[in-house]
């Protein structure tokens, strides 16, 4: 029996291909909706939603390239309490770059996207590496200056 997999199974097939299997595995799939009998009319349906589902992944794309730049021209400064060597009084940590993005640009960034590592603690520009998108690797610039 044919079969459309609405979800990776392992070992068996990914989400979107049509597989012959054994008819009763294949009432299992239905049963558990984790397959859909091959029709023509939902094989049709499938490639349709395949079609825009690429259309959005690429607006997605354009929207996230159109993003990166945005941001990669934007500098956030934060001040902090430092010592006379330049040594931070604490730390800045992702949580206060995503704020002062927000405070200073009005731009919501995800503080999970971000790969600063260890919370910076010294004075100076650092280039913090964000995931906007899967494909699309943004730098942040943050000036860590003194009050």
């Amino acid at each position: 029996m044919k079969i459309i997999l609405l979800e990776d199974i392992k070992g068996k097939g990914k989400k979107g291909e049509v597989k012959e299997f054994a008819a009763g595995y294949a009432n299992f799939l239905m049963k558990n909706k984790k397959g859909i009998e091959a029709t023509p009319g939902n094989v049709a349906k499938m490639e349709r939603e395949k079609k825009e589902n690429l259309a959005l992944a690429a607006t997605q794309l354009t929207d996230a390239k159109a993003f990166k730049e945005n941001i990669e021209k934007l500098e956030v400064v934060i001040k902090v309490k430092a010592g006379k060597e330049g040594k931070v009084f604490g730390s800045v940590s992702s949580k206060s770059i995503v704020d002062a993005y927000k405070a200073q640009h009005n731009i919501t960034i995800d503080k999970r996207k971000m790969d600063l590592g260890k919370d910076i603690k010294g004075l100076g520009v650092v280039k913090v590496p964000i995931t906007v998108h899967p494909e699309v690797k943004a730098m942040l610039t943050v000036k860590v200056e003194a009050e």
